[in-house]
């Protein structure tokens, strides 16, 4: 409804105690975030979803050394909670004020159509109706106003030789898997349970079964970590082309198993967090978890009780409601205002200690970092919370950063150094070390744009290398850069920077390589760009190579050679679509003049693989030269359409070599692919996740089963053992 006639009623709210607030009627309240949902983009047009254009807003300036973190506490927290319960009263408030002063208009309405419905069965009655409209209304009524106080509410076994290895990002530093072998075992978490089977006689030595959702494992000696939740939330974000990361609402268990007897592991510790796990690093036999609390749609909340008409329902009716209603916000916001926790032999406490804040951070959102030693229990936990929305972890052997997407909105915190753009990335680089007492916050920094997946950052020699993108495909105006920071006094300071790469086209993949960065963009073609960081003070373009199509994931298989994965692309002109998934074998000898070797494409728009969106799924064995790719190869698809045959789901295994390219050796079939050839690019996913070569044995993990089959000898299983509960 309008407001009308405001200046009487705030005259008549004063003469009956209420006063008049500068109020609207606000029919879902959600916490401020800094960045929005993002949009999918839809088939037929741009491979790309749109940006939008970007208006210049008015907010308050601060200077960019005020991203470093600001020491908070407990009670900082506290007030915190007071206050977000306090708006939420008043929001509250005024909308039962709004509610009812609106009556009058209700009330009107209803004795005139009530007088109307009398006059209509009058005439009725009498025979004497001519041509008459009939108005239908609720009759409700409400006497008084105010809410009211509502107050607070092992045996001998043999070891491969040759065995493949996780695909980390940084040698030397360990990421979670669902699966990892040490050459005599093979361990697998799937379906709540932890399995391990022995290597190279493929057979089931133990099944653990775990409470929560299990997600992924450590494995260091005779020890693995299993990391698990409190449900399945949602699925993680590891190629953020049109997703962000985000918290799920989970807690986060951390059990540590010893299995130096493969037939009965055996726990030995289990920390608690309170917070959903973004994603871990093991370096040496210590672990450092990311985790998020907070940072979930539970905390949103409604200011008006649901299926209560706003016109004619009872006040009596309304109130109860009313009452109902605020005592629901009270749970929601208590819950998702919580400080985080940590449970740890029995004990559980607050991540108070050395809590630090971010200025540009409105949402009660918190990311941690757990560190502890997974081969000695009796050493306690250590953490560093910051109160901020988690984003994008890359982590080297003795830094650990965290990335956050900031989107800029009017009255507003802003950077001073990125006062020309209207997104950023705030990044909060941590100390790691082997030893769990060596994490500690460091230092903050800002650069314009966003961060396309870990890949995007890089430390080298001290510095931290990252490439990000303002905007994105189809806006005429996106463009790329790359950035240099360094660590001085608390600060990540910029040192030197390539700007205004590639306009018109967004980042589809990065690798970085010592002195050597490796940048693909994307809108119709693929440019693959060779960039020179011996000199962090001036970053240059050395040469560029135009293909069609795109990579997603860039691979040093040798000092010299790139291998790619990503999609072929049909040109349209102004645009171009994406077509099958599409391998590529590049020679970047003479970094000047990068080239093109070989390229194989297999199948037609709607093939993926897992391999092009989380790199973990990739799998080559440099030794002998061969690569595993999980596969969907769809087939009978043409330009902008999707293939409507699956033609081979599961492992392809290829031979990849400067001669011949790719040799397709055979694969190992995983029917039944209920994912069809439908999927979008930035989605790219399949049935089998991961694979393992021992020796002349390949391992195909898919979520429900394991299949064994050996070199030369594909068609036939060796062991097909069930994964399901």
């Amino acid at each position: 409804m309008k407001l009308r006639g405001r200046a009487l009623r705030c005259l008549f709210l004063s003469v009956v105690g209420f006063g008049c607030a500068p109020v609207q009627p606000v029919a879902r309240i959600t916490p401020k975030r800094s960045e929005p949902t993002p949009s999918k983009a839809t088939t037929g047009t741009t491979d790309g979803a749109g940006a939008s254009p970007s208006v210049p807003l008015e907010a308050p300036q601060v200077t960019s050394k005020d991203a470093r973190l600001a020491a908070s506490s407990c009670l900082d927290h506290e007030k915190a909670v007071k206050s977000r319960l306090a708006d939420m009263r008043a929001k509250m408030d005024a909308e039962y004020k709004f509610w009812h002063d609106e009556q009058r208009e209700c009330w009107a309405e209803d004795r005139r159509r009530d007088a109307e419905r009398k006059a209509q069965e009058k005439c009725l009655l009498q025979g004497v109706c001519g041509a008459y409209g009939i108005g239908e209304g609720g009759g409700g009524y409400g006497e008084g106003i105010g809410l009211g106080s509502m107050g607070t509410i092992g045996h001998g076994v043999g070891a491969a030789s040759i065995a493949s290895k996780t695909n980390v990002q940084v040698a030397g530093v360990d990421e979670p898997d669902i699966v990892k072998t040490d050459g005599r075992y093979v361990y697998m978490v799937a379906n709540g349970a932890l399995r391990i089977v022995e290597a190279l006689n493929p057979r089931l030595v133990s099944t653990t079964r775990m409470g929560g959702f299990v997600r992924d494992m450590v494995l260091d000696g005779d020890r693995v970590v299993v990391f698990a939740s409190s449900g399945q939330g949602t699925e993680q974000c590891r190629y953020g082309y049109d997703c962000t990361i985000a918290g799920d609402g989970t807690s986060t268990t951390l059990t540590t198993y010893d299995v130096s007897n493969r037939a009965a592991p055996k726990k030995v510790r289990t920390i608690g967090l309170s917070g959903s796990l973004m994603t871990a690093r093991r370096i040496g036999s210590t672990v450092h978890a990311v985790v998020a609390d907070g940072d979930s749609a539970t905390s949103d909340y409604v200011t008006w009780p649901e299926n209560v008409p706003r016109c004619g329902t009872m006040e009596s009716v309304v109130q109860a409601k009313f009452f109902a209603l605020r005592a629901k916000n009270e749970r929601i916001i208590r819950a998702s205002s919580t400080l985080p926790t940590i449970t740890d032999q029995g004990h559980t406490k607050d991540l108070c200690a050395g809590l630090l804040e971010s200025r540009f951070d409105t949402a009660h959102t918190f990311t941690s970092v757990v560190s502890f030693d997974m081969k000695d229990a009796t050493l306690p936990a250590v953490s560093s919370t910051i109160r901020s929305r988690p984003g994008t972890v890359f982590a080297s052997a003795t830094s650990l950063y965290v990335a956050t997407h900031r989107r800029r909105h009017s009255g507003q915190l802003w950077y001073d150094d990125q006062r020309s753009v209207q997104e950023a990335t705030e990044i909060h680089k941590f100390r790691l070390g082997s030893s769990p007492s060596e994490t500690r916050y460091l230092a903050s920094g800002t650069v314009p744009g966003h961060v396309l997946n870990t890949f995007a950052l890089d430390e080298w020699r001290g510095d931290l290398r990252i490439a990000t993108t303002r905007g994105k495909v189809p806006d005429p105006n996106v463009e790329s850069q790359l950035v240099v920071l360094r660590e001085t006094s608390g600060r990540l300071d910029r040192v030197g920077a390539l700007e205004h790469l590639a306009r018109g086209e967004d980042l589809r993949a990065i690798r970085f390589d010592d002195d050597r960065g490796y940048l693909v963009t994307f809108k119709k073609t693929d440019p693959l760009f060779v960039v020179d960081l011996a000199d962090a003070r001036a970053p240059k373009v050395l040469g560029e190579l135009k293909i069609p199509g795109f990579s997603t994931y860039l691979h040093r298989i040798d000092k010299n050679r790139l291998l790619s994965v990503g999609f072929d692309a049909n040109d349209h002109g102004d645009y171009a679509t994406f077509d099958g998934l599409l391998l590529q074998l590049f020679d970047v000898t003479s970094p000047t003049e990068p080239k093109l070797l070989h390229r194989e494409k297999i199948g037609s728009r709607g093939s993926s693989s897992s391999a092009a969106t989380d790199h973990l799924a990739f799998n080559y064995l440099p030794e002998r030269g061969l690569l595993a790719l999980p596969v969907t190869h769809c087939d009978r698809g043409g330009d902008g359409v999707a293939g409507t045959e699956v033609a081979f789901s599961g492992l392809s295994v290829y031979r990849v070599s400067v001669e011949k390219g790719f040799e397709r050796l055979g694969g190992i079939s995983h029917e039944d692919d209920a994912r069809g050839c439908g999927l979008w690019w930035s989605h790219s996913t399949s049935k089998v996740k991961r694979s393992v070569f021992l020796d002349d044995l390949v391992y195909s993990m898919a979520l429900d089963r394991l299949k064994v089959q050996r070199l030369g000898a594909f068609g036939k299983d060796l062991a097909d053992i069930s994964l399901s509960r």
